[in-house]
């Protein structure tokens, strides 16, 4: 038993920050959030957090875990992510990861996965025959009509998938089947912007991804775009944004971005220290796709898709934050921060609003709020506890204290602990 003594809480999901509170977890639940006066059992465990900020477990509700690897899973912890949603990976191995990590073998945040991408065929070959560094028969399953696409549909549920993920598809049948089977199934489907806002929400589509529309929607006017994001919201369809992909990633040039990734001891950029083996070569894949301005295109772009951003939230769509993690410069746990900073900067988020992103609209996104995303009586006991005020300034979320994960208390020195791991990992496999 653990108590959080003379805190602030901070619920996103109501909006309330309430002072002076003692958080009491039992196990893996929190059995009550009392004043402070009030009486802790004798055998509970006290946390001072006097001039300390307990908000909910966050949530990167955009991540590669097979791409990011087995270490990555101590990164996210240690930066207070106490859960994932994975959308592309090897389905048997994530799931492996996650028995562990339930078990208690290792540390690791709570784990949804959609397992492989679904992808055109078309997209599959050229990717063979571009001989990527990617596992791609590990990660992607190629579609060609929409008989394959219900196929490998009826595969991930039959595996175990919590959610679908559909990247690109060779024509409008088939994403119509995928998406079909995965509500007949009662699995959530969460794509790409590959068809219409109006096509994805009317299917039955749980999220879209990065920025909802791609290009953006310049040519309709503020009346028209107002009046289709309202029927997206009011169709429940979730917006997932990786606002900080753009910022920390694509928008570096080729040069700086190459010396990034070639430095193993982290000298140019600190948290490059923490990633090493596959992922590297993935990167520097990544880092040469980019050498003739590949992206100048898009970021030309930004200021409308970021308007739609802006527009789609004030119109009532629930976002949810991720990050691409294991895409270059995406780092598994870090780059969530960076993430809330986007949000604020680039879509007239306010920092609660942020906050929300990654913890009660989450948990909204699984149908769970009832039991996390939330800091109440019968909630999971996934917490992070500030040494400042996120609501004062978002980039605060940075100052971790310690995190509760699954009810088990980490404090400053284990989080410091999980980091060393990680680097030594690197070390040790360069």
């Amino acid at each position: 038993m653990t108590a959080f003594v003379n805190v602030t809480v901070i619920d996103p999901g109501t909006s309330a920050i309430r002072s002076s509170l003692t958080v009491i977890v039992d196990g893996a639940r929190i059995q009550a959030v009392q004043p402070a006066s009030a009486t802790i059992p004798k055998a509970a465990k006290r946390v001072d957090g006097r001039g300390k900020f307990l908000i909910p477990g966050l949530q990167d509700s955009h991540v590669h875990l097979t791409k990011a690897g087995l270490d990555s899973l101590r990164l996210f912890i240690a930066n207070g992510v106490t859960s994932v949603r994975d959308l592309g990976s090897d389905l048997a191995e994530v799931s492996n990861w996650r028995n562990q990590i339930e078990s208690g073998k290792i540390i690791g945040p709570r784990i949804t996965t959609s397992g492989q991408i679904l992808e055109s065929a078309d997209n599959v070959a050229r990717m063979k025959k571009d001989a990527t560094v990617e596992p791609v028969d590990r990660i992607r399953l190629p579609l060609s009509n929409p008989d394959d696409a219900i196929r490998a549909v009826q595969r991930l549920k039959a595996g175990g998938a919590d959610h679908v993920k559909m990247r690109t598809t060779p024509d409008t049948a088939t994403f119509q089947a995928a998406v079909a089977e995965a509500r007949r199934l009662n699995l959530p489907f969460t794509m790409h912007a590959i068809t219409t806002l109006d096509e994805m929400a009317a299917a039955g589509v749980r999220s879209v991804e990065h920025f909802g529309s791609y290009p953006p929607l310049d040519a309709l006017s503020d009346e028209v775009r107002r009046a289709l994001f309202e029927r997206v919201a009011k169709s429940g369809m979730f917006l997932s944004t990786t606002l900080t992909n753009v910022d920390e990633s694509i928008r570096i040039p080729y040069a700086k971005a190459k010396q990034r990734v070639e430095d193993g001891a982290g000298l140019v950029d600190p948290l490059r220290k923490y990633v090493c083996g596959y992922l590297v070569e993935d990167w520097r894949e990544q880092v040469e796709e980019r050498k003739d301005g590949a992206y100048d295109g898009f970021i030309k772009t930004l200021p409308g898709l970021y308007r739609d951003v802006r527009e789609m939230h004030r119109a009532g769509v629930r976002v949810i934050a991720g990050t691409d993690a294991a895409v270059v410069f995406m780092y598994p746990g870090f780059s969530m921060h960076d993430e809330f900073a986007k949000l604020v900067e680039h879509a007239a988020f306010t920092p609660m609003e942020a906050l929300r992103s990654a913890t009660y609209n989450a948990a909204m996104f699984h149908g769970s709020e009832g039991s996390r995303g939330s800091i109440a009586a019968g909630q999971a006991a996934d917490l992070v506890l500030l040494d400042a005020n996120p609501i004062a300034n978002i980039r605060n979320t940075r100052r971790i204290q310690g995190v509760m994960a699954r009810g088990k208390w980490l404090d400053r020195g284990a989080l410091d602990d999980l980091l060393n791991q990680a680097q030594r990992a690197c070390s040790t496999s360069r």
